[in-house]
């Protein structure tokens, strides 16, 4: 996939978003502890493509591809559409507590602006 690269984000180097990107966030909860207050991601977030999140049909199936610590289902989809220029890192989830990872992550160190996050819907658990 275009700015994917192999191996986690954490080592991809910084980018800057496109105008009109959107990114998806799948938790167990439906508050997520990294969504502030005025609906931005706090620094150091880490979420999906839009294409990616398309692969996803269940919050199992979003814990096995995101490698999530928390084995309980991540049912709960929210939306990120931060403004253009917001620097990320992209790359590929690695393995992680006992789960495959494969999908594409997207690191936001410095998170994104007020406004840009809105959610979460509700996906099937299984």
């Amino acid at each position: 996939m275009k700015g994917v690269k192999a191996g986690p984000a954490k080592h991809a180097p910084e980018e800057k978003t496109k105008e009109g990107e959107v990114f998806k966030r799948f938790v167990e909860y439906a508050t997520d502890v990294r969504v502030r207050d005025g609906g931005s991601w706090r620094d150091g977030t880490y979420a999906t493509t839009e294409d990616d999140a398309k692969k996803v049909t269940t919050g199992k199936e979003a814990v096995a591809r995101y490698a999530l610590p928390n084995p309980e289902p991540a049912s709960y989809r929210f939306t990120g559409k931060p403004k253009k220029d917001t620097l990320v890192q992209r790359g590929t989830v690695e393995p992680a507590y006992g789960q495959p990872g494969g999908g594409v992550e997207v690191f936001f160190k410095d998170g994104t602006q007020p406004n840009t996050v809105t959610g979460p819907e509700k996906i099937k658990d299984e």
